[in-house]
């Protein structure tokens, strides 16, 4: 992994220690680390184990490791965040296998050139040296390298000099002293359980300071030290102190800055005021929000069209001189692109979303914090166009066969074991009313066409069950792949999405963190976005091998903007509510147009599961009285 600067290059042991007398004595009481092993083991980041025993001695594996350093670092698996690729040798069923998966999608770990990681190895000292640097760096701490005085500098390889260059500038790294005074790092020394407590509750430290500690202007460049220009006792007089092209650190976090960069630096609950009391929704690590402002406990930021309140401490900052790349959409040959950038791990991927909207050029880049609102390079707005497969009700029928999803399948993905659910699909459409061409992007989409190890053992293509912790084993298993779609809509799609009584409805579209699915589904805020391009792929290829129209945007959208929008048998306010829409942004499908009082839309009625109606109308606007409740959505064609 690339180096840089803006790093967070933490811990490395010190032989010093102040015995603790509060504990019943037990196998850590007087040994070197004692204070550091019952901090994580009053955190709940380490136990012990069946004897009652700790083994502060006992060597630490890869895996060990890794699991320690996730609990510290409060990581967790987001929904539909399992890579398509796993280490050669990290199975599902190990009960390591989520916490190497987190770790990997954090940038902490990248396993060896074989494509393997190895996690029942012991870890040396400088390769968990390298584990807490990319854990760091994921945390945005400030370093620089600082010349070593080990006795045996010579020994660290290669690629953990700097680690350990960064570790000593923190103060953390003391090294080994041996009997005649000389001090040596022993760089390929196996880690004990009691060092590892020692680096972790040290990382926890830098990265949570005390309350006391000051605070610095500092002038940050890219591959330069930083440059701190003066300490002050309050985030306010910091603040106040700093010019538009410094940052204020708090030990050594970026705390405030005057522009730049956001970035969730781990799992995060978005809320609806700054007293983080109710929460709005979540994200993954790794994401890019519009930063609003910027307190010292929280910060105000906005996700797709949400405004929300995070813990500071949640999020990357990172002045704007600094900020090496982002997300960003592109058009190539009349489809639309999002290029997703993590800094993270520095990494970044794009997947093809849907049509380009007109207003875009060929090789200009675009960006979005919606996906629908687009904006040039230079900051002017470009055009506001929303994906129809994004934003259509799922609840509508498509017009392809089972026989046709089945060859669309097989045209992406030859072996893929999906090739025959064709009419699985259909018949959930036609039993409980979720679209066949949705349903099954929604699947290939959370089992990698059918080749997890879920969908393959379990005949389980939605990962329903497969819970935090143990995914694998705590996965529902179906007798076929037929009875486990069918419960996937009737079980859990239907009644937690699509049914408005559903404290986790939003819309029954797939949206984003603002509206449908999204917002509760999955922590991946383009999980809907992804699922809409792997329906604009099918329609594409579908519809240009049988001649028939393109289902995208074959019918006008338009989408709520008021709560509690009444659908009606009639386009009259006293004709029988078949429903209500309980939430605004949530989307319907427009058959035609239709004069009353005001303008009315005749709409495809939400029939799902045991209720069916035959027609459905909705005021929309044109009529003062009754105000506005539609707004009809620019869609890219």
């Amino acid at each position: 992994m690339k180096k840089v600067i803006m790093s967070i290059f933490v811990v490395f042991l010190a032989l010093t220690s102040v015995v603790s007398t509060a504990f019943a004595e037990d196998d850590i009481t007087g040994t070197p680390f004692e204070d550091d092993l019952r901090a994580l083991i009053e955190a709940g980041i380490m136990s012990g184990y069946d004897d009652g025993t700790y083994r502060p001695s006992k060597s630490v594996t890869r895996a060990e490791f890794t699991v320690f350093l996730n609990g510290a670092l409060d990581l967790q698996m987001g929904d539909g965040e399992l890579p398509e690729e796993y280490f050669t040798d990290v199975e599902p069923d190990d009960w390591y296998f989520e916490s190497i998966m987190i770790a990997y999608n954090n940038g902490l770990v990248n396993g060896y050139p074989g494509g393997d990681f190895q996690p029942n190895k012991v870890i040396t000292r400088q390769d968990m040296a390298m584990m807490m640097i990319n854990a760091a760096k994921a945390k945005n701490v400030v370093s620089e390298r600082k010349p070593l005085a080990f006795a045996d500098n010579e020994e660290i390889s290669n690629y953990a000099v700097e680690s350990v260059e960064r570790l000593t500038y923190l103060e953390i790294i003391s090294g080994k002293q041996h009997a005649d005074g000389s001090l040596f790092f022993a760089p390929k020394d196996e880690t004990s359980r009691g060092e590892t407590a020692a680096v972790i509750n040290r990382l926890m430290n830098v990265l949570d300071p005390p309350k006391e500690l000051d605070y610095k202007v500092v002038s940050l460049s890219l591959n330069q030290d930083p440059v701190v220009q003066d300490d002050y006792e309050t985030y306010e007089e910091a603040v106040s102190q700093a010019d538009d092209d410094q940052v204020v650190l708090k030990g050594n976090n970026i705390v405030w800055m005057n522009e730049g960069s956001a970035v969730s630096n781990a799992y995060t609950v978005l809320y609806d005021s700054s007293d983080l009391s109710r929460s709005l929704t979540y994200m993954t690590s790794g994401v890019e929000v519009e930063l609003l402002e910027i307190n010292e406990d929280t910060l105000k930021i906005k996700l797709a069209d949400t405004t929300a309140y995070v813990e500071a401490g949640k999020i990357n900052l990172t002045p704007q001189h600094m900020v090496k790349d982002r997300s960003y959409y592109y058009e190539k040959n009349g489809d639309l692109y999002h290029r997703i950038y993590n800094s993270l791990t520095e990494g970044s991927a794009a997947y093809k979303y849907g049509a380009a909207p007109s207003f875009m050029k060929t090789g200009e880049k675009y960006y979005s914090f919606n996906g629908s609102t687009f904006y040039s390079e230079d900051g002017s707005q470009a055009g506001e166009a929303h994906q129809y497969f994004n934003r259509m009700p799922l609840y509508t029928n498509t017009s392809y066969t089972g026989e046709q999803l089945d060859e669309f399948i097989a045209s992406e993905v030859p072996d893929s074991p999906l090739i025959g659910t064709g009419d699985a699909f259909k018949k959930a459409e036609e039993l409980h009313g979720t679209n066949a061409l949705y349903l099954l992007a929604h699947a290939i989409h959370e089992s990698n066409w059918g080749k997890s190890k879920i969908a393959r053992d379990k005949n389980n293509l939605f990962g329903i069950g497969a819970n935090d912790g143990n995914p694998y084993q705590d996965a529902w298993t179906y007798e076929n792949y037929e009875k486990g779609i069918l419960a996937a809509a009737s079980e859990f799609i239907v009644p937690g999405y699509f049914d408005s009584s559903s404290w986790k409805a939003r819309g029954a579209h797939l949206g984003n963190k603002s509206s449908g699915m999204n917002v509760y589904y999955a922590s991946d805020v383009y999980w809907g976005q992804k699922i809409a391009g792997h329906m604009y792929r099918a329609d594409t290829y579908l519809s240009s091998k049988y001649g028939t129209p393109k289902e995208n945007a074959a019918n006008d959208l338009a989408e709520t903007v008021t709560s509690y929008v009444n659908v009606r048998a009639e386009a009259d306010t006293g004709a029988e509510k078949l429903y209500t829409l309980p939430k605004a942004s949530e989307t319907v499908q427009i058959l035609s147009e239709t004069d009353g009082l005001g303008t009315w839309y005749q709409i495809s009625p939400k029939s799902i599961e045991s209720n069916t109606y035959e027609n459905a109308f909705v005021y929309s606007h044109g009529y003062s009285a009754y105000g506005n409740s539609l707004r009809k959505l620019p869609l890219s064609k």
